[in-house]
């Protein structure tokens, strides 16, 4: 493995959470993290700055995060995603998750152990 960061983008609409992983996450020392609070931002962001894998809720002002990973894919094919939700098990679109090739998995909200955001952003590129 390289020396190099792992880019991560963080896409929620609770500024505290994102920002309270982001500095989880650079604290930790591998990662290079980006907030944004909706996915309008987000695919700004990601037309400026190469990002490995985004940490995506499904409920954003605006476009879905179902909708961000959808456009994020057609334009960055090697991208990969996890979901951060709150939203229950029986809300979530599996069917549409299938359409995603970079999709790696869920998280439900509250995650109290940040480590398994950690873990989980590890496995997805794997």
């Amino acid at each position: 493995m390289t020396s190099e960061r792992i880019r991560v983008l963080i896409i929620d609409d609770e500024a505290l959470l994102g920002l309270a992983a982001q500095d989880y996450l650079e604290d930790e020392g591998r990662f290079e993290a980006f907030v944004a609070e909706d996915a309008e931002s987000g695919l700004d962001l990601l037309r400026r700055q190469a990002i490995d894998v985004c940490l995506v809720d499904l409920r954003l002002p605006g476009s879905s995060g179902i909708e961000f990973m959808l456009q994020a894919q057609d334009l960055y094919p090697a991208l990969r995603f996890l979901v951060h939700t709150g939203s229950p098990e029986e809300q979530f679109p599996k069917a549409t998750m299938q359409d995603i090739p970079g999709f790696r998995g869920v998280l439900y909200k509250p995650v109290a152990d940040m480590e398994v955001i950690v873990r989980a952003l590890d496995n997805a590129l794997r």
